[in-house]
């Protein structure tokens, strides 16, 4: 009775899963999310007619220079220098790319489809009379991060794009260090009152330490994996600044998104590497580290949250949202810069008749929810799913280390997202879209 039953069990396995494989549902789940080499515009089809401009050193430079630009903004308007350069020489990094590498991958086509999105949503919302001007901007800020990860999605030589990343991004760094360490007494808008034992946050040239925690997660996980794929060791070197940095930022929401990434990476790579993960808890011991991340599970600051801070804005952005579910509000309308400098009627929308606790979201997710409704919210995800199963195929394939590493960086983003406007700050969008961008690739 045993043996039949295992044997009964075993055919009832293997009829499951032939029935699963060839289901609707997978077939489905593969146009979905799965890359292939018949996709109908895959190659230079599409922009063949920009070909001529192809110079990709050319091309590297403008990127080079928008990197330049964005990190070290505050210094060129302290020059004078007030113009925003960055999305042109965007542009210019994209005209002179090799269109012929552009690929039509699931995730590609997503992005595009949600600019698409945007498009029409700030159109609808045009015609009812919200502000023009504050609706390009808002798709400025999302095209910036497509125009990013596009671009460097040409790149042969992807190690030379990340050396000339963490290159270009390692006087940020250290400055971040040294405000953290021995810089003046930062802005107690930048802690809470629960919080005594921060004096200082890491913020490098940027307005706020939540973006340089951005940027550093983002460089901690390229650097890694570089080294785990080339065994240099100046990318150790590069690794420990940039993780002093990241932990002077206080930043919660890079800490656990950089922690999460990277482990959950490792541990594809050798799920055996999990019994590591209780390492993570010795940073409790730190003082410091222990205090910022238990205030955000305090009772106090929970009941702070809900008066003015990210539980009130979630709510806020939850009754906004019912007012126009399918495609939002429109783009720069809600949540972000955009919308404060434009002083955005959307607002008025929300509970409390119109009362504005908190303008920001604090959740990029959030943001598009409300701002591109849920055809956004549809695209968002299908693009970074798309993008983590088809990396997660090409490690499977060749075991490169940067796969991993892209893997990491997805995840890290996605948890960042939860908790900071990453695509509001060009800085961080552009270098999340760029590094992303190098696994925008199908291979057979």
């Amino acid at each position: 009775m045993i043996i039949r039953f295992r044997v009964t069990s075993r055919v009832l396995d293997m009829q499951i899963s032939r029935s699963f494989v060839g289901s609707w549902t997978l077939k489905i789940l593969r146009w979905l999310f799965v890359d292939s080499d018949k996709d109908l515009f895959r190659g230079s089809r599409i922009l063949s007619f920009l070909h001529k401009l192809t110079n990709r050193k050319l091309s590297l430079i403008f990127f080079a220079l928008s990197f330049i630009y964005l990190w070290y903004e505050s210094l060129f308007i302290g020059l004078g220098i007030g113009v925003n350069l960055g999305p042109v020489l965007l542009v210019l990094a994209f005209l002179f790319c090799d269109k012929s590498r552009v690929q039509s991958t699931r995730a590609t086509m997503y992005l595009v489809l949600l600019v698409l999105a945007l498009l029409f949503s700030g159109l609808l919302a045009a015609i009812n009379g919200i502000e023009l001007g504050m609706m390009l901007n808002g798709v400025l800020l999302f095209s910036q991060f497509v125009l990013a990860f596009i671009v460097a999605s040409t790149y042969k030589n992807k190690m030379s794009f990340i050396n000339m990343i963490l290159l270009l991004s390692l006087p940020v760094i250290l400055v971040g260090i040294y405000q953290g360490l021995w810089g003046p007494e930062t802005s107690r808008l930048w802690v809470s009152g629960a919080e005594s034992l921060i004096d200082a946050r890491a913020f490098g040239f940027f307005g706020s330490p939540n973006i340089l925690g951005s940027l550093a997660m983002v460089t901690v996980t390229a650097s890694l994996f570089a080294f785990l794929g080339r065994r240099k060791w100046y990318y150790v070197g590069y690794t420990a600044l940039a993780v002093v940095a990241l932990v002077l930022t206080f930043s919660r929401s890079a800490w656990v998104g950089a922690g999460i990434g990277i482990a959950l990476a490792l541990v594809i790579k050798n799920w055996r590497l999990i019994l590591l993960a209780p390492l993570g808890l010795f940073g409790l011991l730190i003082p410091n580290i222990r205090q910022r991340l238990m205030t955000a599970i305090s009772p106090e600051y929970m009941v702070d949250a809900s008066l003015d801070g990210r539980v009130w804005s979630f709510n806020n952005a939850v009754e906004i949202f019912k007012t126009s579910p399918v495609l939002g509000t429109g783009p720069g309308t809600y949540g972000g810069e955009t919308a404060i400098y434009y002083n955005s009627p959307v607002y008025l929308q929300g509970m409390q008749n119109g009362y504005i606790a908190l303008p920001y979201t604090d959740n990029q997710w959030l943001q598009v929810l409300v701002q591109a409704g849920l055809i956004g919210v549809l695209m968002v995800g299908g693009f970074f799913i798309s993008l983590f199963v088809n990396n997660l195929r090409q490690f499977r394939r060749s075991r490169q280390y940067l796969n991993l590493g892209i893997l990491a960086a997805i995840v890290a983003v996605v948890i960042n997202g939860f908790f900071a406007n990453i695509w509001e700050f060009s800085a961080i969008s552009v270098l999340s879209g760029a590094y992303l961008g190098l696994g925008n690739s199908y291979e057979k």
